[in-house]
């Protein structure tokens, strides 16, 4: 594995994002809940308006796992 390969720094990343938003959370406590209504609400407004490509579609489930990863509720 070559460390300057994609994966890796996106696995960093969200790595790096996961103990973060933990961190935040005990700070700011149902802050990762509100993002996740968020991102709902987000993506069912893109359901109706047409704009939820397979790609956006995996974003959103990417971006819900890493608040899954955080150990947040």
């Amino acid at each position: 594995m070559r460390t300057d390969d994609a994966q890796i720094t996106a696995a960093a990343c969200r790595y790096l994002l996961a103990g973060l938003l933990g961190r935040l959370e005990k700070v700011y406590p149902g802050m990762v809940l509100g993002m996740r209504v968020d991102i709902g609400a987000d993506r069912d407004a893109m359901a109706v308006n047409g704009t939820l490509t397979p790609e956006v579609k995996a974003t959103v489930a990417e971006a819900l796992r890493i608040l899954d990863l955080a150990g947040t509720p």
